[in-house]
């Protein structure tokens, strides 16, 4: 997961360095994303629920907000479904 500390720093690169960075950053989240998606294949549901049990406790404000967001989402999804 990302930190508060990397966020800012990716988005300092981001903002500096124009185009370039952008696809830089880009490529790197993109890798990222690929390395955790083999690490979750490599390690099975398990891992995942053990990182998302751990995240909940570091950060449970966090954790219901954004469950919280997914709900509303969610929410209006199925309502724009029935009409």
């Amino acid at each position: 997961m990302y930190s508060d500390d990397r966020i800012r720093e990716e988005a300092s690169r981001i903002e500096h360095g124009g185009m370039g960075s952008l696809g830089t950053a880009i490529s790197e989240a993109a890798s990222s994303v690929q390395r955790r998606i083999e690490e979750f294949r490599e390690q099975g549901f398990e891992k995942a629920t053990e990182e998302v049990v751990q995240y909940v406790r570091a950060q449970p404000l966090n954790a219901m907000l954004i469950a919280a967001g997914l709900g509303m989402l969610l929410g209006i999804l199925a309502g724009v479904r029935r009409r």
